[in-house]
């Protein structure tokens, strides 16, 4: 049915899994009493085509194109309790305002359901078919049959084997200075994520930018100044302003990525536009 209605991938995660991977206070059968399963819908965060734009405000802007993601996951709770009688709610990104440490990880939800595995660039977890992709998840106290992580990991590609096998490096770890790891026998060996520096470069346009710049914004005392920096950037966009923008201006590590690139590639006969 997820798949049905746009999903590009979807899989069952058993909540007793998680007892391994997550604290207490952070796991599905903390928001729900008796969870048993937990569906994971993953889209595409992007078309082929955004990801070929050299505009990044552009590709940020894009996301609500997965929208869908939310509403799939929503309606799976909906047929959970209105067909089979089983509690079930629904979960998304945006849920929870608790900065770089969610009440629930999704990305520890699509690993347990087999949607990939984490990659050296910050623990996003890569696809080996659709690359990059978003997560909404359903909890649901129906006990459904789980798919389980995968048994091989999608990340290190075999081209960054072998990249770092002979100059020490990946193509992401060459795009971010944020990332650093090593692989060993084809492996993920040590992995190093600085997330300050991430989000330094990444995430100075979320909610959290505005609210540390209200005080300077009441105490400014040109008008144009505090227009500025109360309803736009140098556009005066009223819908783009410095707290308030795309999520993220930085996605060079996913751009890349072989995995992604490889995943993303048009087949037909545009692959050479």
């Amino acid at each position: 049915m997820a798949l049905e209605m746009g999903a590009d991938a979807v899989g069952i995660a058993a909540v007793s899994d998680f007892s391994k991977e997550c604290p207490e206070g952070y796991r599905p059968d903390d928001l729900l009493k008796g969870a048993k399963s937990v569906i994971v819908v993953g889209k595409r965060r992007y078309t082929r085509g955004q990801w070929m734009a050299p505009n990044t405000d552009l590709i940020h802007r894009a996301r609500s194109g997965q929208s869908n993601r939310d509403t799939i996951a929503a309606t799976l709770a909906g047929l959970l309790e209105g067909e089979y009688g089983h509690a079930a709610l629904f979960v998304n990104p945006g849920m929870f305002d608790t900065g770089f440490v969610p009440v629930l990880s999704l990305k520890v939800c699509a690993e347990l359901a087999g949607l990939g595995t984490r990659s050296m660039a910050g623990g996003i977890i890569l696809s080996k078919e659709h690359g990059l992709l978003g997560f909404a998840a359903t909890i649901t106290t129906m006990d459904l049959s789980p798919d389980g992580p995968m048994s091989d990991p999608v990340c290190p590609d075999r081209a960054c084997i072998a990249m770092f096998a002979e100059d020490g490096t990946t193509p992401c770890i060459r795009a971010c200075s944020a990332i650093e790891g090593s692989i060993e026998n084809g492996r993920l060996k040590e992995v190093t994520f600085y997330r300050q520096l991430c989000a330094t470069r990444s995430n100075t346009t979320m909610n959290t930018v505005y609210l540390r710049l209200l005080p300077e914004i009441v105490e400014e005392k040109d008008p144009e100044r505090r227009k500025y920096l109360a309803i736009g950037q140098a556009r005066k966009y009223i819908e783009d302003p410095p707290g308030r923008g795309i999520w993220g201006r930085c996605i060079e590590c996913m751009r890349v990525c072989p995995v992604n690139r490889r995943a993303i590639q048009l087949k037909g006969a545009e692959a050479n536009v």
